[in-house]
């Protein structure tokens, strides 16, 4: 049997969905109708993967694509503001995934990273999430962690015209305000040939976090592991984040031999941030430790206690389309396509005014018996704005734009029991970062109390008197044009402005040959598939002088390019109706990061510093084996165990030397290929309704996933010879679980998500390694049909109220505490 096409395998999916629950039970069971979609999509397919799918409605239980993602076996996310943002597929940094839209690679906003954020994607410009653990040939070979597909609907996914609309209030704890959600979306086949689906839907959310930060470092004269609270601050984040979606989809079929599309997915994100923080640093003081936990600080200087104020809004925007086809010609199947991708970030208006405490010099006393250190000071004028002076402005606009085109082609020949493809891919991307921070220390002085509001509620404790954005914004529209930089900050700025800037090219040219073998109920898949890599990119070398007063920029360029050849072999089983047994075995590649391999090197010889980009770096390359096996239950579950295991060669790691032959004396920050890193893990999951409980208890769906992972890698730190390491941001464990029930016109769903901790940055030592502690994440959903057509629905988030925090070499001292509070919305749906 021939390998289905693309149009055929989409087109099957639907036609299980709907022949395993009736029409009655699909308008009643959203739940249901999600996990029978998802389960269909793994079932057919010739690669490792696992999906999540809108249901009928065109709903998904999470409002967040990444966040959606996390129920996966083997997915995490990582978190920004309470939201996912970036996917992490079994334990690898997101740095090493793939994404695309509709089959087209999208770029990303990062400044430095190839990491895509999935937080400015709404769910509902989406049909379909699916996660390419192991690709087939015929697949792009940049998924070491994995491949995550964006699909949006297409006319023909629906049966006839179908209009849905949605409206929703969501309220906020830790704000106390409610924000509004809406979305429309239309479909309609003509003369059962030309679809059209569009959507539009738009967020706006007002929410604030409560966030307490702590640097901790050696105390004089003290044990190596007894590190002292020597900063801590408390930030007061309020953030008006609004997303805007919208998608066109054209589709016609003129004949069955010939098919083909237009994909259209527009994104917008903008992030308006308001922070306000106040420092207290108590390394600045004459430190003595009391013992038990307990410190004491004399002689602490007024300007070791600061107030800074800081706005910026954030406009993150991306934009897909590809037009394509397929025809079925005499002994052979030609798909094509064409696509771009724009994605932007703009950051115009960023500034933080600082201020320093002008009273009298104070002592403290600083407890670091809880995981949050304590403190009292000897005096309370720190708590009024009127007692700071006029420190300076910090200015940071930013700009990143990256654009791809791509091409490809792809043949398959049919015979009776097997099928031969051969593809090429053309892929041409251009980025642009261009950073612009300064300091600006002369001007007027600046009257902290003309700025002043009521003192801002903090979990973690006051901030003292609340400080006002949209007075600090006033005034410096009117008075901004007349502060500079200091002589001596000239050369700082300059290595500020121009030492991350950089352009870059990356051309991608790829082909492959893959043939499918069906034997009796075994499938063969066995292809190679090789990629050519070009890569440019110009950057700055910045030199300033030991004074600051003076600097020096000498533009740099670099070229280079590189191979890749990537065999794989898939091997599947379908042992009788129930069973599926799948092995791969194959090559990926990751590429560097643009900012790691952009040309660039930042002297400041007063800092004795050198920070050196290395254009040089080779790309990431892993071998990787994959075992499952699995069992459908009935038509609507799923049991799965899979185990997997990754070796990756050139694993690239931050570098900090103090003996470069090259620049004796200094500290030199570089990024290198590491040594081999090593993943093993299983995964398992299980999702089912429990149809065979007597009625009433038969709407009953229950599921839980685990994965399990293993790693280790040698970062080659000097003085660290002997320590094993995990990966960064590879939890050993993550757990998810959900029960549901939905009967007639009633659905309800609590979903649990865990990950344990795992490491975020690597220290000198042990005691200054940096990790994220474990969380868990639970959620409630329930809606109820009032009519046919009409339901309304409640969502809780974040129900126990758990914060993103981060320690500093044990969990006893907390680096990072930021806290959300819990989130509500309800809603309205209708569908006709």
């Amino acid at each position: 049997m021939a390998s289905p096409s693309l149009f055929a395998a989409e087109a099957g999916a639907v036609a299980a969905g709907a022949a395993a629950i009736d029409l009655d039970r699909v308008e009643v069971r959203p739940q249901l109708e999600s996990q029978t979609r998802a389960v269909d999509l793994k079932r057919s397919s010739d690669a490792i993967e696992d999906a999540v799918s809108s249901d009928a409605m065109g709903v998904y239980p999470d409002k967040n694509v990444a966040e959606s993602l996390q129920r996966l076996p083997g997915v995490s996310v990582t978190r920004d503001q309470g939201e996912g943002r970036f996917v992490v597929i079994r334990g690898l940094d997101a740095n090493l995934n793939s994404v695309s839209v509709d089959g087209i690679a999208i770029g990303t906003p990062e400044d430095a990273s190839r990491a895509a954020p999935l937080d400015v994607i709404p769910s509902d410009s989406t049909e379909r999430l699916r996660v390419i653990k192991s690709p087939t040939p015929d697949m792009p070979g940049d998924a070491i962690g994995g491949a995550i597909l964006v699909e949006s609907a297409s006319a023909f996914d629906r049966d006839g015209r179908s209009l849905r609309g949605k409206i929703e209030a969501s309220h906020q704890q830790l704000s106390g305000k409610t924000s509004p959600k809406a979305a429309f979306n239309y479909s309609e086949v003509f003369a059962d040939t030309v679809g059209v689906a569009l959507g539009v839907n738009y967020q706006k959310r007002t929410f604030e976090s409560d966030n307490t930060e702590v640097e901790y470092g050696a105390l004089d004269g003290g044990a190596d592991e007894d590190l002292f609270a020597t900063s801590l601050q408390r930030r007061k984040y309020e953030i008006e984040r609004k997303r805007i979606g919208a998608n066109l989809n054209l589709d016609w079929h003129p004949s069955e031999d010939s098919r083909y599309y237009l994909r259209t997915l527009y994104s917008q994100f903008d992030d308006a941030e308001t922070r306000q923080r106040t420092l207290f640093n108590f390394g600045d003081g004459e430190v003595a430790a009391l013992g038990n936990g307990q410190y004491r600080i004399d002689d602490l200087p007024a300007d070791a206690i600061q107030k800074r104020m800081r706005y910026r809004t954030k406009k993150e925007n991306t934009f897909a389309a590809s037009v394509g086809g397929e025809n079925r010609l005499t002994g052979a199947v030609v798909d094509y396509k064409v696509g771009y991708t724009r994605t932007e970030e703009r950051v115009n208006d960023e500034m933080e005014a600082r201020f320093e405490y002008a009273g009298d010099d104070t002592r403290a006393t600083v407890d670091q018996r809880s995981r949050v250190p304590g403190f009292t000071l000897g005096d309370a004028g720190w708590m009024d704005n009127g007692n700071y002076d006029f420190d300076r402005v910090v200015l940071s606009p930013k700009r990143v734009d990256d654009k791809e085109h791509s091409a490809q082609v792809n043949v398959r020949f049919d015979g009776d029991a097997s099928s031969y493809k051969f593809g090429l891919l053309g892929r041409w991307r251009d980025r642009n970062v261009d950073t612009n921070e300064r300091e600006l220390r002369v001007g007027p002085e600046i009257a902290l109390s003309d700025w002043t509001t009521g003192s801002p509620d903090h979990r973690g404790g006051s901030l003292g008197q609340g400080m006002s954005s949209d007075a600090m914004r006033r005034y410096w529209a009117q008075y901004g044009g007349q502060y500079s930089a200091r002589p001596q900050d000239l050369g700082g700025n300059a290595l500020a402005s121009l030492e991350e800037d950089y352009t870059a090219s990356e051309d991608i040219f790829a082909s492959y040959a893959m043939g499918t073998w069906d034997i009796g109920a075994l499938r063969i898949i066995g292809g190679v598939r090789a990629e050519a890599t070009r890569f440019s990119a110009t950057g700055n070398s910045v030199d300033v002088a030991s004074n600051g007063r003076s600097y020096s920029v000498t533009p740099l360029s670099v070229s280079r390019s590189y191979s890749n050849v990537l065999p794989g072999l898939h091997l599947r089983y379908d042992a009788g109706d129930t069973w599926v047994l799948r092995a791969a075995a194959n090559k990926t590649v990751s590429r560097p990061s643009f900012g790691d391999i952009a040309p660039r090197i930042g002297l400041s010889r007063g800092d004795e510093e050198v920070r050196i980009g290395n254009p040089q770096l080779d790309p990431y390359e892993s071998t990787n084996i994959d075992l499952s096996i699995e069992k459908y239950i009935g038509s609507t579950g799923i049991l799965s165990l899979g185990l997997f295991h990754k070796r990756i060669d050139g694993y690239i790691v931050n570098t900090v030397s103090n003996n470069d032959p090259a620049y004796p004396g200094y500290e030199v920050t570089r990024v290198i290929n590491g040594e081999k890193a090593r993943v093993n893990g299983a995964e398992f999951n299980w999702q089912q309704q429990l149809a065979f409980l007597p009625t009433g208890w038969d709407g009953v769906l229950v599921g839980a996933s685990g994965t399990w992972l293993d790693t280790d890698f040698d970062p080659g730190l000097a003085g660290r010879e002997g320590d094993d390491f995990m990966l960064p941001r590879a939890s050993k464990h993550v757990y998810s679980a959900h029960v549901g029930y939905e009967k007639a016109g009633f659905s309800t769903r609590v979903a649990a998500v865990y990950r344990s901790e795992y490491l975020d940055t690597l220290g000198d030592s042990r005691a200054y390694d940096i990790y994220v502690a474990p969380n868990t994440q639970l959620d409630f959903s329930l809606d109820y049909k009032i009519t046919a057509n009409v339901s309304v629905y409640l969502e809780a988030q974040n129900l126990l109220d758990k914060p993103l925090e981060l320690y500093q070499g044990t969990r006893s001292r907390t680096l990072q505490m930021e806290e959300y509070g819990r989130t509500y919305a309800l809603g309205l749906k209708v569908a006709l």
